[in-house]
Protein backbone atom coordinates (compact mmCIF):
# COMPACT_ATOMS: atom_id res chain seq x y z
CA UNK A 1 0.00 0.00 0.00
CA UNK A 2 1.32 3.59 -0.96
CA UNK A 3 2.26 5.15 2.42
CA UNK A 4 0.60 8.79 0.52
CA UNK A 5 -2.49 7.83 -1.43
CA UNK A 6 -3.22 4.48 0.01
CA UNK A 7 -3.11 2.28 -3.24
CA UNK A 8 -2.03 -0.49 -3.68
CA UNK A 9 1.30 -1.38 -5.08
CA UNK A 10 2.05 -3.57 -8.27
CA UNK A 11 4.98 -3.33 -10.18
CA UNK A 12 7.75 -0.45 -9.68
CA UNK A 13 7.60 0.31 -5.98
CA UNK A 14 9.39 4.03 -5.12
CA UNK A 15 10.96 3.66 -1.59
CA UNK A 16 12.12 6.79 0.51
CA UNK A 17 13.84 6.92 4.14
CA UNK A 18 14.87 3.44 3.39
CA UNK A 19 11.66 1.72 4.71
CA UNK A 20 8.57 3.90 3.53
CA UNK A 21 6.91 2.93 0.11
CA UNK A 22 5.23 4.83 -2.52
CA UNK A 23 3.21 3.91 -5.49
CA UNK A 24 4.82 6.31 -8.26
CA UNK A 25 7.46 9.23 -7.88
CA UNK A 26 4.99 11.66 -7.81
CA UNK A 27 3.75 10.21 -4.67
CA UNK A 28 7.06 10.26 -3.36
CA UNK A 29 8.16 13.18 -4.72
CA UNK A 30 4.95 14.72 -2.14
CA UNK A 31 6.15 13.11 0.38
CA UNK A 32 9.48 14.07 0.22
CA UNK A 33 8.23 18.10 -0.01
CA UNK A 34 5.90 18.05 2.77
CA UNK A 35 8.78 16.40 5.21
CA UNK A 36 10.87 19.04 3.96
CA UNK A 37 8.11 22.03 4.48
CA UNK A 38 7.81 20.56 7.87
CA UNK A 39 11.70 20.07 8.76
CA UNK A 40 11.82 24.36 7.37
CA UNK A 41 8.35 24.86 9.81
CA UNK A 42 10.71 23.13 12.74
CA UNK A 43 13.69 24.98 12.59
CA UNK A 44 11.90 28.39 11.96
CA UNK A 45 9.99 27.36 15.16
CA UNK A 46 13.89 26.87 16.92
CA UNK A 47 14.92 30.19 15.64
CA UNK A 48 11.66 31.91 16.69
CA UNK A 49 12.26 30.42 20.09
CA UNK A 50 15.91 31.33 20.49
CA UNK A 51 15.20 34.79 19.45
CA UNK A 52 12.23 35.67 21.85
CA UNK A 53 14.35 34.03 24.69
CA UNK A 54 17.58 36.51 23.52
CA UNK A 55 15.19 39.40 23.44
CA UNK A 56 13.45 38.21 26.91
CA UNK A 57 16.28 38.37 28.82
CA UNK A 58 17.35 41.36 26.99
CA UNK A 59 14.80 42.96 28.21
CA UNK A 60 15.48 41.45 31.77
CA UNK A 61 18.38 43.03 31.92
CA UNK A 62 17.81 46.52 30.91
CA UNK A 63 14.72 46.31 32.99
CA UNK A 64 16.46 45.50 35.57
CA UNK A 65 19.11 47.89 35.06
CA UNK A 66 17.75 50.98 33.83
CA UNK A 67 14.58 51.39 36.36
CA UNK A 68 16.44 50.04 39.37
CA UNK A 69 18.14 53.46 40.44
CA UNK A 70 20.57 52.47 43.45
CA UNK A 71 19.29 54.93 46.55
CA UNK A 72 22.21 56.77 48.41
CA UNK A 73 22.73 55.93 51.55
CA UNK A 74 23.66 57.98 54.59
CA UNK A 75 26.76 57.66 56.44
CA UNK A 76 26.98 55.18 59.14
CA UNK A 77 27.47 58.60 61.60
CA UNK A 78 25.05 61.11 59.86
CA UNK A 79 22.92 63.63 62.19
CA UNK A 80 19.48 63.88 60.56
CA UNK A 81 19.67 67.28 62.35
CA UNK A 82 23.16 68.75 60.69
CA UNK A 83 24.36 69.68 64.65
CA UNK A 84 27.59 68.13 65.37
CA UNK A 85 27.32 65.36 68.05
CA UNK A 86 28.83 65.63 71.34
CA UNK A 87 30.19 63.04 73.17
CA UNK A 88 27.90 60.21 74.28
CA UNK A 89 26.10 60.55 77.96
CA UNK A 90 26.57 57.56 80.35
CA UNK A 91 23.26 57.42 82.52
Amino acid sequence: ECSLCGKSLSGDIFMYRGDTPFCSEECRQQQIEVDRAKHRRKKRAAAHAVSVRKEHRNHHHHHRHHHQQPQPRPAIDANPWGTARGPALRV
